[in-house]
């Protein structure tokens, strides 16, 4: 009798132990780091959102932390992870991606949604297929779109409609613009530009994509960028500026230039317009990249991925962040973040929201943008694209300083990046 007692005195104290550990666990809080390089205004809507996250997730708490330039926050990144303390979450770029997987730094939102759930089959067939396309490696898909954006053509209308001319629907009509819209003064100065552009890598990127040009062979073992259509696009972008004299670079932004009046036109991506709206006087104007060989614009912005850790409760961590994330990305939310910072829901299923549907109607410019993700291109994912990026926004400032011939400039930067791949195979 007395070994019976004892025998149920201790199932019930274990019972109890258990459940109590259990209420434990359920009570506390699991706290998440997220690093961001969202700059202000965004990052008011950012908060805003995670701040309700919190209120309908008591026990998440997230601390966002912000780095500064997207360099700045890869720097912390690099220099974290070997230190063995990345964050929880970051936004990453693609090439970041592809050096993160290397090693299991970060785990695959694949791996988190076969585990825990939460995102189903119908919430990925809602994302816009390129974001999940550019996302996935192998089909496997290793980080979740966030703040994505497309270049679109931002341009001065008053100017427009006062010289009789319409945006340019293809790279000829493009040219004829932004002579008709080059303004001299009485002494022959040039007052104003058609066109305006930061000498870097971007504008020959976005031409070289309208150009239908690759930046690398099939495999991605060859840069290839220095071909005919290379050459013609780094060629062009110089006649612009010293054969017809109607675009003016520089390379600062050119907020302050377009506002001013001293160009009429320049190309950036669609969430830029938070930034540039409030400098103008004027109205703005926001049209599709005019044609060349095909119409297309290149994507930008980064992926939100789920950092790899072997401290005590990160599957619980993980596991947060996977529930974070299905929220930040929903069709409200996607459009709360959309129409606070301009940049694309991720979600087609936003185009039907009554909330969208009425921004959209009050704003039209913004659905400029969302359309050309029918067209919509994306950035090679090669480990060293930051290198090839800087390399060949060096070509474009020799080339346009006279340096180099652009077929030199864009050899000699072809040949930098070669060598870099052959380092990279060994």
């Amino acid at each position: 009798m007395l070994q019976n007692k004892i025998i149920k005195i201790c199932i019930i104290v274990t019972f109890f132990t258990i459940f109590l550990s259990s209420c434990s666990n359920v009570d506390k809080k699991v706290e998440l780091t997220f690093w961001h390089s969202m700059a202000d205004p965004k990052d008011k809507v950012l908060n805003s959102l995670i701040n309700d996250f919190e209120k309908s997730h008591p026990h998440i708490k997230i601390h966002c932390q912000y780095f500064g330039t997207y360099d700045d926050l890869l720097l912390k990144l690099s220099a974290s992870i070997p230190a063995g303390n990345p964050p929880d979450m970051s936004q990453v770029y693609e090439n970041w991606t592809t050096k993160f997987k290397e090693g299991g730094i970060i785990v695959p939102i694949d791996d988190l949604i076969k585990e825990y759930g939460g995102l189903t089959k119908e919430d990925l067939n809602d994302v816009y297929p390129i974001f999940i396309k550019n996302n996935s490696y192998d089909n496997v898909l290793w980080t979740f779109p966030f703040n994505k954006s497309i270049y679109v053509f931002y341009y001065n209308a008053s100017i427009f409609r006062e010289c009789g001319v319409l945006p340019p629907k293809n790279i000829e009509e493009f040219l004829d613009v932004c002579k008709k819209l080059t303004k001299k003064d009485k002494t022959g100065k040039i007052v104003r530009y058609g066109f305006g552009f930061r000498a870097n890598v971007d504008i020959f990127a976005i031409l070289y994509y309208l150009r239908g040009g690759k930046f690398f062979n099939e495999k991605e073992t060859v840069a290839i960028f220095n071909d005919k259509a290379g050459k013609e696009v780094l060629q062009f972008i110089v006649d612009l500026v010293n054969k017809y004299k109607v675009a003016y670079y520089t390379k600062d932004y050119l907020d302050n230039d377009f506002a001013s009046g001293r160009v009429a036109s320049f190309i950036a991506t669609n969430p830029h317009r938070t930034y540039l709206q409030p400098l103008l006087s004027f109205k703005l104007g926001v049209a599709p990249l005019p044609k060349w060989n095909i119409q297309t614009a290149p994507l930008a912005g980064t992926n939100l991925a789920v950092f790899s850790k072997k401290e005590r409760g990160a599957k619980i961590k993980q596991r947060a962040c996977l529930e974070f994330i299905k929220w930040l990305t929903s069709t409200e939310n996607t459009v709360r973040w959309a129409i606070g910072t301009s940049y694309l829901p991720i979600r087609k299923s936003a185009l039907k929201n009554e909330v969208m549907r009425k921004h959209l109607q009050e704003q039209p410019l913004d659905f400029i943008a969302i359309k050309q993700l029918d067209n919509a291109v994306c950035d090679p994912r090669v480990k060293i694209w930051q290198e090839v990026r800087t390399y060949i926004g060096e070509a474009v400032e020799k080339a346009l300083l006279g340096k180099l011939t652009a077929s030199e400039a864009l050899d000699e930067a072809a040949k930098k990046v070669n060598q870099l791949l052959i380092k990279e195979s060994k």
